[in-house]
């Protein structure tokens, strides 16, 4: 199991990337605002409560557009959704996506890492967390994916619930 070249990644991504040696650099294509609401988790329900009604978490969100100088101005406190280009991972593969270290160094809270399985295709989505304001560039990188080769090529690719997931 070995670490794919950056211009290998690249060829799987449907957007703008920065090739590094071991993966890609890839820039949010949208941010969303998450609510403070209650999160509910319950099977294949995903949302938030709002005065004791049920809303898809795809319908909760509030989409942010950045200003007329291409930034998005966020709120400390408050969680946002982060969605990156379309990745198609080969079956031969399994993407992970890391934060960039810029974001620890100022105090930006992204620390989840993403699996993408082997078949997956989409716009996955990231988490970001600051307990200050931020003024993030529309094109600035905030994570690296890399692949990683499987031991054996998977029979078959995913298929869960966020095959083919998309922008809002």
């Amino acid at each position: 199991m070995g670490v794919w070249s950056g211009r290998d990644v690249a060829k799987h991504v449907k957007g703008p990337c920065r090739v590094n040696p071991g993966g890609v650099d890839l820039a949010p294509k949208q941010v969303t605002r998450l609510p403070r609401r209650t999160a509910v988790l319950h099977g294949e329900r995903r949302g938030f409560f709002f005065g004791g009604a049920f809303v898809d978490h795809e319908k909760a969100k509030s989409i942010c557009k950045p200003d007329k100088l291409g930034y998005y101005r966020l709120k400390p406190m408050t969680l946002y959704e982060l969605r990156f280009p379309l990745v198609e991972v080969p079956l031969t593969a399994t993407g992970l996506c890391f934060p960039r270290s810029t974001l620890n160094r100022l105090g930006i809270i992204k620390a989840e890492t993403a699996v993408l399985d082997s078949g997956y295709k989409g716009e996955f989505v990231q988490t970001l967390f600051s307990l200050s304001p931020v003024k993030l560039y529309k094109d600035e990188p905030l994570v690296q994916l890399v692949f990683f080769q499987n031991v054996r090529r998977a029979k078959e690719g995913y298929r869960g619930r966020y095959q083919g997931e998309k922008a809002v």
